[in-house]
């Protein structure tokens, strides 16, 4: 036998790269294209209205670290990844609009219906002070993840949430399942505002 008929007979019992292509097309692709879309709607008129938040360009992936919750224990980026998450930013005292925020996220959720397995809700406390009133001032939000510490890990995500000029208190933001930052919501927002982005975004993109 040759060595060019060697060669050939040893190319053709390599594995080719085409199963591993075909897995990404398969699991990556697809998310990434209704994402796509879904912040440049225009290129798609099917797809109705603009979205409500504000797309935050490019998108930002959350800091690596771990960071502490209320009830003591730890969470990271990772743990996040495969659900969307809405984050709201308060102060520990958590005043009537930090309260009114939580309800609404629970009512987003809620709005879910069969899908509100697939959106987590977060709470990041922006001076990291924790106290029994606030403690009870959550009871009925049973079910949100309250970010307290470590220092440096949350002053880390705090700026990551620095998207423009306008104050962290009372804003939301969205989260997607592949743990960057996508859309911000002026202090307060609409809550209905964030569910219509919330539904379009898992009609478009199934995930």
């Amino acid at each position: 036998m040759s060595t060019q008929e060697q060669t050939a007979g040893l190319r053709a019992r390599r594995p080719g790269r085409g199963p591993f292509w075909a897995l990404l097309a398969i699991t990556g692709l697809p998310f990434l294209l209704a994402l796509y879309l879904f912040l440049h709607p225009e290129l798609v008129a099917r797809f109705g209205t603009l979205n409500h938040g504000q797309l935050v360009q490019p998108p930002r992936p959350l800091p690596a670290g771990s960071w502490q919750t209320l009830d003591g224990r730890g969470l990271d980026a990772a743990a996040l990844k495969g659900k969307w998450s809405l984050l709201m930013v308060a102060e520990g005292r958590c005043d009537r609009g930090c309260q009114k925020n939580l309800y609404y996220m629970r009512q987003i959720r809620l709005a879910m219906g069969e899908r509100r397995y697939r959106v987590a809700r977060l709470m990041l406390l922006s001076d990291g002070v924790v106290s029994e009133d606030l403690r009870r001032k959550l009871e009925p939000f049973e079910g949100t993840r309250v970010i307290v510490g470590p220092g440096d890990a949350r002053a880390r995500l705090l700026a990551l949430l620095e998207v423009d000029r306008q104050p962290l208190d009372g804003r939301m933001f969205l989260i997607d399942p592949q743990g960057l930052l996508i859309l911000a919501y002026p202090p307060h927002p609409e809550w209905k505002d964030v569910l219509k982005d919330l539904e379009r975004l898992l009609k478009v993109v199934q995930q």
